[in-house]
C-alpha cells in the first residue's frame, strides 16, 4: 500500500500531519526573522556633557536639559572630537540652554525652534563668554573644530 492511498483512507491522520508540518515550518520562519532583527534600546540615548569646562566629560542620557545639576556642580551639553589617526578625543566646544529657555523647555517639555534659535548658548572649552545661538558669525567659529595640524576634527558620539 502506497503513501497515497493509505493518505486517501485515513482523512484526520492526513489532515493533522499537514498541520504538523505547516506549524513547523511557520515556526521556523518566525525564529528566523526574530533572531535577524535588531533589538530596541531600553534606554535614551546618551550624549557627552562637562562639568569642568570641558577638560573631562561623561556619557549621560540624551534626556538631561543642559545645564542640570550633576554631582553638586553644574553639567553642560560637551561636543566630543577626535583627530583622525590620534585616538585622542576632546571637547571641541560646550551648549548650554539659558535660565528662560531653559524654564520654557522644562515647563512645556516640547520642542520649539524659537528656544533652539535664540534661547541657547555655546562657547570653546577655557572661554569666558557664552555666545548667543542666533549670533551666526560667533557660533560659526565655535563649532569650527580643528586638530593641530588645522584639518576639520571628527565628531565622536558616546558608545562609538
Amino acid at each position: 500500500m502506497g503513501i497515497r492511498e493509505t493518505m486517501n483512507r485515513n482523512p484526520r491522520i492526513t489532515l493533522g500531519a499537514i498541520t504538523a508540518l505547516v506549524v513547523v515550518a511557520v515556526g521556523f520562519v518566525v525564529v528566523q526573522v526574530m533572531g535577524s532583527r535588531r533589538a530596541f534600546p531600553t534606554s535614551s540615548p546618551e550624549d557627552y556633557f562637562t562639568t569642568d569646562d570641558g577638560k573631562t566629560f561623561f556619557a549621560a542620557s540624551r534626556d538631561n536639559l543642559p545645564p542640570f545639576d550633576y554631582q553638586g556642580k553644574e553639567a553642560v551639553h560637551a561636543y566630543v572630537f577626535e583627530c583622525p589617526g590620534s585616538g585622542k578625543r576632546f571637547v571641541g566646544y560646550l551648549e548650554r540652554y539659558t535660565a528662560e529657555a531653559h524654564k520654557k523647555l522644562l515647563a512645556t517639555k516640547a520642542a520649539d525652534p524659537g528656544i533652539q534659535m535664540n534661547g541657547r548658548e555655546l562657547k570653546k572649552p577655557g572661554d569666558s563668554a557664552w555666545v548667543k545661538s542666533s549670533d551666526l558669525k560667533a557660533v560659526d567659529k565655535v563649532m569650527d573644530v580643528r586638530c593641530p595640524d588645522r584639518k576639520p576634527a571628527e565628531p565622536v558620539e558616546p558608545g562609538v
